[in-house]
């Protein structure tokens, strides 16, 4: 049996002396506590750009983007400790992530009306997808913690009605017209620059008639994930 170590032989603890900063660099300092928000990329000053999609308040949100951003927003949602209802008109395109995304978890569905939905809090909230061309759908359908989230992969005068009622408006590889469009509703003075014409991998998030291009990456399991999603 291996004797203990008696008390002349046990180290004692190390005890630091106390550390004194200026004021400069108190200030400096950030200490994360949760709901920091979703990662979505890096702006062109290289800095980490965050989108609040979860918050006390109900949020409603449109991507304005290919079906593959909106799939890695899901990924990253996971992540957070989210639960996703996918609402779809073509599953097929929705089925296959959602088992790879989140296995037997059940933490994505995907329906053709989603229901009742959970009430969300800060440790699990709720994200309710809607796959819809139309850009339709009821904004206030979500509540505290909760995110709507509706996904028009075109836009035109004839589907542009939600635009208005977004808190936040993502758009990824927009045309001229599109452009036109989506700036206008926001409130962007100058749409055209702000929204078209960027390279593939930039979103941009429009907030409040304030414009912000971000580049985003799909890490190597998102890319796995979208590859095996689009062969099935």
């Amino acid at each position: 049996m291996t004797a203990l170590p008696s008390p002349a032989s046990v180290v004692p603890a190390t005890v630091l002396p106390p550390l004194r900063a200026d004021a400069t660099t108190v200030d400096a300092l950030h200490v994360s506590s949760g709901g920091g928000g979703l990662v979505l990329g890096r702006d062109r000053d290289g800095e980490t750009v965050r989108l609040a999609l979860f918050r006390p308040e109900p949020t409603v949100a449109l991507a304005v983007a290919p079906l593959s951003l909106v799939q890695v927003l899901v990924v990253r949602s996971l992540a957070l400790g989210a639960q996703v209802v996918v609402q779809t008109t073509r599953p097929a395109a929705w089925s296959t992530f959602a088992q790879l995304a989140a296995g037997r978890t059940g933490s994505v569905s995907v329906v053709d009306q989603p229901g009742t939905l959970r009430p969300g809090t800060l440790a699990v909230p709720q994200l309710l997808v809607v796959d819809d061309e139309a850009g339709g759908g009821d904004p206030h359908r979500v509540g505290a913690w909760a995110t709507q989230l509706t996904l028009v992969e075109s836009m035109s005068r004839w589907n542009a009605a939600g635009v208005g009622n977004a808190d936040v408006v993502l758009t990824q590889g927009l045309g001229l017209s599109s452009a036109q469009v989506v700036g206008r509703a926001m409130g962007l003075p100058d749409p055209e620059a702000a929204l078209a014409g960027l390279p593939g991998d930039v979103v941009t998030l429009v907030s409040r008639a304030v414009a912000r291009s971000v580049q985003v990456v799909p890490t190597s399991v998102e890319q796995w994930l979208l590859q095996a999603a689009a062969r099935r």
